[in-house]
């Protein structure tokens, strides 16, 4: 019984840990000073500040950049003043110790939007950016990535609905299991239902899809955003606990009721 209870509390934590804000967790991890540093950059390839873009480029890309190059991409930049900047991406990545980061920030403009991306490393005398990118949208990324049901593929709806039932099959196999007399070590039962096996993943906005042979999902299934701009990706398993557990629920039982009459039979003989 005390194993039943750890189980539950330690599924309690998991949904209470899943339920807090992505934004407060995003921005929590967001690197500020290099961030600060892209950001600023952006600005000063919009505002055409050549000299100093240049200047910051690593070797590599500052050979193949030109300023004509530079001028092509801060005609992408709508006109005017942003009424709102955020950044929407951050990838870190420290290899054999040299730190690399890409940052992506989304612009507001009166006449639409703007998405733009600068990636930079670290050396001894400060960044260097090895990569920029600028995008125009037509809206924000967080109405292009909002979680709707009209215009999706046959796939797309196939996952959601695995990813909706699946969880249901396995929290009532879950229920039943908790009620089956099983004879030995119940807690393990109990954790490979709640356990789904490889993974259908599907990108909610474009319908990109991906297989995954060896992932595991409590309650076989998830839906996730890497940020509140990001598109969702609805995973689904296959619940194979649970039906493995249907299959052999009769032998558990019947087991179990063997080892009960046996050992109702022990305590007549000693009695």
């Amino acid at each position: 019984m005390h194993n039943l209870y750890i189980a539950f509390i330690s599924i309690a934590l998991m949904l209470f840990l899943s339920s807090c804000s992505q934004e407060e967790l995003s921005e929590r991890f967001i690197p500020k000073e290099e961030s600060g540093f892209a950001e600023d950059y952006l600005s000063k390839l919009r505002e055409r500040d050549f000299t100093y873009v240049k200047s910051i480029l690593s070797p590599e890309l500052d050979a193949q950049v030109t300023d004509e190059l530079l001028e092509k991409m801060a005609a992408y930049f709508r006109e005017g003043e942003p009424l709102s900047v955020k950044i929407i991406g951050s990838q870190v990545n420290v290899l054999n110790g040299q730190w690399q980061g890409n940052f992506t920030f989304e612009y507001q403009f009166e006449s639409g939007w703007n998405l733009a991306n600068a990636a930079l490393k670290k050396t001894d005398s400060g960044y260097q950016v090895i990569g920029v990118n600028v995008y125009q949208t037509e809206a924000s990324q967080k109405e292009l990535n909002a979680f709707g049901l009209s215009s999706k593929s046959g796939l797309q709806y196939l996952v959601l609905c695995l990813a909706v039932s699946v969880p249901l099959f396995i929290l009532f196999t879950l229920i039943v299991c908790i009620r089956t007399p099983i004879q030995q070590k119940k807690w393990l039962w109990i954790i490979f239902v709640l356990l789904g096996f490889g993974a259908i993943q599907v990108n909610w906005t474009n319908g990109a899809y991906a297989f995954q042979l060896i992932s595991v999902h409590l309650f076989g299934a998830s839906a996730t955003a890497a940020g509140p701009a990001a598109p969702w990706i609805l995973s689904a398993s296959a619940p194979l606990g649970a039906i493995v557990f249907w299959l052999r629920r009769k032998s558990l039982i019947e087991r179990a009721n063997k080892s009960s009459q046996r050992d109702a039979g022990d305590d007549g003989a000693l009695t």
